[in-house]
């Protein structure tokens, strides 16, 4: 009988106490600019410097057991039950103006938080974590409420502790695309050829995609006061709910700062202790959110919101130990992790990795199955389609040709199924599945042309993807 995970394969790499020296090179190789934008006050610092300002530690109910008078990068992940449960609370209004500004990265005080992950096929993932003290919030002038009509809010969002990223991914030594992070979801995916690079020879000229210098790298826009990080300057909306629309601005002509030497690489995943013992912290990083304001019953979120979990999360590695629970939020095209796939025409080309554990056990696993998901204008999922293959003994790359969606629909998203019998019988299109079939949490789709200069994501009806994540059980 199949076990309850299907994901990306936790265990189908090697961790070392540290970074090998050839992943440390490779993390300075690929380490990011990040633009600041030009109003910014409110900066990054490093774990260090939060811990030792105003911070307290409080669980649900507002008291503190057994926590250490003095909290330190060495002892917060060492409390009970590893912090699960509880806030690292300072009090705002007493210290917007003061350490919840951060380090102004110019001064050479804050740091880079790079986590390397080696994993199969010759992927190695960097992750490049910045830590901001504090989350300016959003201005908010109306709200429609239904029966109440529109009323006047002042600001929403604002949190203690922000944790936020971009993953630049490499295959062979060699960068393949960059996934920039806001607010807790994947803002884009993009290819390498096409994200936006400076050169550290000028590091202050617009950046560009066609660069040649062989030394460039990728620029992080960080979005003023909420940090959340994109591809290029101007504004992105990243939510709309209950007549809210929140915005991220970013800019060039702020502060500019180089990572590269600013960077503290942490292997992952690993087991940690000393200096970073705080990785093990399983709480909060920022003050509980408050629930009291008078519209948190059509938007759940008042002025001061939940902080963020740190950066050692699942997400860091994909959908490892995503476990098949997960599987209702398939509906949603709000999706954990985005693949990169190339146009293609009619019939849709997969090409799949096994993870170990699914590879050894081809006595109970008889099919393989691609399941792709098609979406309607309003990304609504409106049908999917199926391709098959019988498993095989010790074997663990698949290629499978799916057909591609009807026309008005578009490939949004797919998943990997492992069955206990002998399915391909199974129509390739239509509403039914095989119930001995078992599947994993569904990845978002975003196709781009290989027509050189076409660098926009495209809608279309049948993609390539070449997948090196593994899939397991």
């Amino acid at each position: 009988m199949l076990v309850s995970l299907l994901g990306l394969s936790y265990f189908a790499f090697q961790v070392s106490a540290s970074p090998s020296l050839a992943n440390s090179i490779l993390a300075r190789k690929y380490a990011p600019q990040f633009r600041f934008e030009k109003e910014e006050v409110f900066y990054p610092s490093t774990v260090e410097y939060f811990l030792a300002g105003p911070v307290k530690l409080y669980n649900e109910n507002g008291t503190a057991p057994n926590v250490p008078d003095r909290l330190t990068n060495r002892n917060l992940g060492s409390i009970e039950n590893n912090g699960a449960g509880m806030y690292l609370t300072t009090d705002i209004d007493a210290n917007e103006d003061g350490f919840l500004r951060g380090q102004n990265p110019t001064l050479g005080r804050s740091t880079t938080y790079a986590f390397i992950a080696p994993k199969d096929n010759g992927v190695v993932d960097l992750y490049y974590w910045v830590f901001s003290p504090f989350n300016l919030g959003k201005n908010v002038t109306y709200m429609n409420v239904g029966w109440v009509g529109n009323r006047a809010l002042t600001s929403v969002v604002y949190d203690v502790g922000d944790w936020e990223r971009i993953t630049v991914r490499t295959v062979n030594g060699v960068a393949t695309s960059v996934e920039y992070h806001a607010h807790s979801n994947t803002a884009s995916t993009i290819p390498w050829a096409q994200v936006l690079k400076f050169s550290p020879w000028n590091p202050r000229r617009p950046p560009t995609a066609n660069i040649t210098n062989p030394f460039a790298r990728p620029v992080g826009y960080i979005a003023n006061g909420s940090h959340g990080i994109w591809q290029s300057a101007g504004a992105f909306n990243y939510q709309n709910v209950s007549g809210i629309q929140l915005y991220d601005i970013t800019s060039d002509d702020g502060v500019y700062w180089d990572t590269q030497w600013s960077l503290t690489m942490i292997n992952y995943p690993d087991t940690y202790s000393g200096t970073l013992n705080w990785l093990n912290y399983a709480g909060v990083w920022g003050n509980k959110g408050q629930t009291d304001c008078w519209w948190y019953s059509v938007y759940p979120s008042c002025k001061v919101v939940t902080g963020p979990i740190g950066p050692a999360r699942d997400d860091v590695l994909g959908m490892a130990k995503r476990s098949i629970g997960s599987m209702l939020q398939q509906e949603s095209m709000r999706l954990p992790a985005q693949t990169l796939a190339t146009i293609s025409d009619g019939i849709s080309l997969y090409s799949i990795r096994l993870g170990p554990l699914a590879t050894n056990k081809a006595d109970e696993i008889k099919t393989v199955i691609v399941k792709q998901y098609c979406a309607d204008s309003q990304d609504t999922p409106v049908s999917h389609t199926l391709g098959y293959s019988r498993m095989r003994p010790a074997t663990r790359h698949y290629v499978f040709e799916v057909p591609g969606c009807e026309e008005g629909e578009y490939v949004a998203a797919y998943t990997i199924g492992f069955c206990t019998r002998n399915v391909e019988h199974m129509p390739s299109k239509g509403d039914n599945e095989p119930a001995s079939c078992m599947f994993g949490i569904k990845r978002q789709l975003r196709a781009f042309s290989k027509a050189s200069g076409d660098n926009s994501p495209q809608r279309v009806q049948a993609v390539d993807v070449e997948d090196l994540d593994n899939w397991d059980i």
